[in-house]
């Protein structure tokens, strides 16, 4: 098990919670990287509880998963030291969504015995795709 201070939860600031650009077409979106020899299977009890998306248009290597109003793009960081994880929604409770989902992975990740490493990154906000 985690300390709190091993596994920060996600502490939105307000420039990124009034990023609202597009108001109910705005893909808000936080990137998570989770490191750490148990990494792997913090990434992996957190995609056991999300519905997979095996169809979904993205680059090889990236899993897409969803719950309850947000999408999950997981693959492997670029050094191959551990997992780049998207946390995305749209909608008038876009944020509320995203913000649930990195309470439900820093849960994960706290349930998970062993070293496991989390940072946040907000990302911009985008137009979600046909509007």
């Amino acid at each position: 098990m985690h300390s709190g201070t091993d596994v920060p939860p996600f502490t939105p600031s307000r420039q990124w919670l009034e990023d609202w650009p597009f108001d109910v077409w705005t893909v808000v979106q936080v990137r998570a990287a989770v490191t750490g020899a148990a990494a792997d299977c913090a990434v992996r009890r957190f995609q056991a509880a999300l519905r997979p998306v095996p169809d979904a248009d993205v680059a090889d290597g990236t899993d897409v998963h969803y719950w309850g109003g947000f999408t999950v793009e997981t693959s492997p960081s670029a050094d191959g030291s551990g997992w780049r994880i998207v946390l995305l929604s749209s909608g008038q409770d876009g944020f509320s969504s995203v913000i649930g989902a990195t309470d439900d992975l820093v849960e994960a990740i706290r349930e998970t015995p062993g070293e496991v490493r989390l940072t946040w990154q907000e990302m911009a906000a985008r137009r979600a795709e046909g509007h």
